[in-house]
């Protein structure tokens, strides 16, 4: 079952401890780190939940390619993940939008950290893919 752990205009997450998950939905232009200031707080009261192999779904459809400024956080977020522990993630994008693809990928594989990445362009590929 989930459990919220956030939600406002920019990201919701979510925890599922029986299938040891985490969800992000991220939504709109993160310009600068004023807009996310909770963000990394909530990534690792998410992970708290979580043990070593968890996966990970991140929903990217509705968000806008981030500022440069907010770059060095994501990284700094997908190492906080990473360290605990995670396992595969599943992103899911908009196929079309294949700008934010090349931005998400230049993140993590900033952080080597690629290699457990797939991009889909729908939840249920997502999933199916993570529940292999």
């Amino acid at each position: 079952m989930k459990k919220e752990i956030a939600k406002n205009e920019y990201y919701e997450a979510y925890v599922d401890v029986e299938i040891n998950r985490m969800y992000w939905v991220m939504r709109g232009h993160w310009k600068k780190l004023t807009d996310i200031p909770d963000f990394r707080k909530h990534n690792k009261e998410t992970i708290s939940y979580l043990k070593p192999g968890f996966s990970a779904v991140i929903d990217m459809r509705d968000m806008e390619i981030p500022d440069a400024e907010v770059l060095g956080l994501m990284l700094e977020v997908t190492r906080d993940s990473e360290e605990a522990g995670k396992g595969r993630q599943a992103h899911i994008i908009n196929k079309k939008d294949m700008e934010a693809v090349r931005a998400s990928r230049s993140v993590m594989k900033e952080a080597d950290l690629d290699v457990k990445m797939m991009q889909f362009g729908s939840y249920e590929e997502a999933i199916e893919w993570l529940d292999r």
